[in-house]
């Protein structure tokens, strides 16, 4: 199987990735990052190819009921500060 690292033009191309993020969150403070900073080199990567990334994630839902306190805007938050430090 070939790896998205062997393809080489994906300037303007769509990207779909689905990844886990569920990592614990407490009162909507991640307290493990290990799963985000796992996937920061190949958005890095895609990043730098001018690929277009699309992710598609979820926290839980628990007996299948919206819960506030697992929603992705702190993962999102997070992802977005890590991919910003690394362009500046």
């Amino acid at each position: 199987m070939n790896s998205i690292q062997d393809q080489q033009n994906l300037n303007g191309k769509k990207v779909l990735l689905r990844l886990d993020l569920n990592v614990p969150l407490k009162e909507g403070i991640i307290k493990d990052e290990t799963r985000i900073n796992k996937i920061i080199p190949i958005l890095n990567f895609l990043l730098q190819k001018k690929a277009k990334i699309i992710i598609l994630s979820h926290v839980g839902r628990p007996k299948g009921k919206v819960n506030p306190e697992l929603t992705m805007r702190p993962i999102c938050e997070n992802l977005k500060k890590k991919l910003m430090e690394k362009l500046i």
